[in-house]
């Protein structure tokens, strides 16, 4: 078989692959989260990513970021080569030094991007076309970027970090990482790496997306009884509310401060994730604090048989 015949017949695979991967798309939004094993057409891509993350995130542990970044550590680019293809890592020392701010270890950074079971899939009722995975431990999402997305981002980058570091609470989704994969006679992809702020989620049992309109911001819910996965919208907000206390006026302020900054940057689409988590019967006392309730109710893996109050997951992004 000639060179030419072999890469048309690459190429007629690719499109049948493309095709069953579409049709197999709109089945799987039904089930909202699924784990991307070996009959998964992004199976060899995750496992090259896990692959390649895990080296990336070696040289953080051999090479610790500086206690202060240098404008080369903003504009720091390492590729490295694996058998089959070739990743690059962008402004890693600040990164790392991020995720150090956050408290999250190198190791235990590593192990959940490495780790041996497979990523699960989380398909989006969003209008992006990006593909959304989580870690197995479903700690950490991994969202697939159009290259100018993350020129973007990279251009921010400092100005990202100044105000996380003025503002450590700020709701601003947390980047731990901006990566490209290169695979022969494939496009390339670049993907993100951001916390998960649904992490753990053993007691979650609604999610919402609020972006502060009703244009298509409304959701099916999933059937009573479901295990499926949906990311519901502001319509289907509509009428509950959140008692927040005496914390009230400091979560609008870090909300506006927030927007704020970026509209600064002429970000026009984010919105504010919540999450509705039931309290046990020790975590409802009224003297405990909004942040001591996150923090109790993020350590506890156990369901509860209570379904108000409750605590909320907040975040923005």
């Amino acid at each position: 078989m000639t060179q030419d015949e072999m890469e048309m017949q690459q190429r007629v695979q690719h499109s049948r692959g493309l095709k069953l991967w579409s049709g197999l798309r709109q089945q799987w939004r039904l089930l909202g989260l699924f784990e991307i094993d070996q009959q998964h057409p992004f199976h060899s891509l995750t496992c090259m990513m896990k692959e390649g993350l895990s080296a990336a995130v070696q040289n953080s542990i051999d090479n610790p970021p500086p206690n202060e970044l240098t404008e080369e550590d903003f504009k720091q680019e390492v590729t490295q080569i694996h058998k089959g293809f070739t990743m690059q890592s962008f402004a890693g020392p600040v990164f790392a030094s991020l995720r150090r701010s956050l408290g999250l270890t190198e190791k235990e950074y590593q192990s959940s991007l490495s780790c041996t079971g497979c990523y699960l899939q989380f398909i989006s009722n969003s209008k992006s076309k990006a593909d959304f995975f989580l870690t197995n431990d479903k700690r950490f999402f991994l969202k697939t970027q159009s290259e100018q997305e993350i020129k973007f981002l990279l251009s921010h980058l400092r100005v990202y970090m100044e105000h996380l570091e003025q503002y450590p609470h700020s709701l601003l989704v947390k980047f731990l990482g901006v990566h490209r994969i290169k695979i022969p006679r494939r496009r390339q992809k670049y993907f993100i790496i951001m916390q998960s702020v649904f992490y753990p989620d053993e007691r979650i049992e609604d999610r919402y997306d609020i972006k502060g309109c009703e244009v298509n911001r409304w959701t099916d819910p999933a059937p009573e009884g479901s295990q499926v996965i949906m990311v519901l919208k502001d319509m289907n907000f509509e009428g509950q509310f959140i008692t927040l206390g005496h914390e009230c006026s400091w979560l609008l302020r870090q909300v506006e401060i927030d927007t704020a900054f970026l509209q600064e940057l002429n970000v026009l689409d984010y919105s504010l994730l919540l999450a509705h988590q039931p309290l046990h019967q020790d975590e409802r006392s009224q003297s405990l604090s909004f942040a001591t309730l996150i923090m109790r109710t993020t350590k506890s893996w156990s369901l509860s048989n209570t379904r108000r109050p409750a605590s909320r997951h907040v975040s923005s992004t």
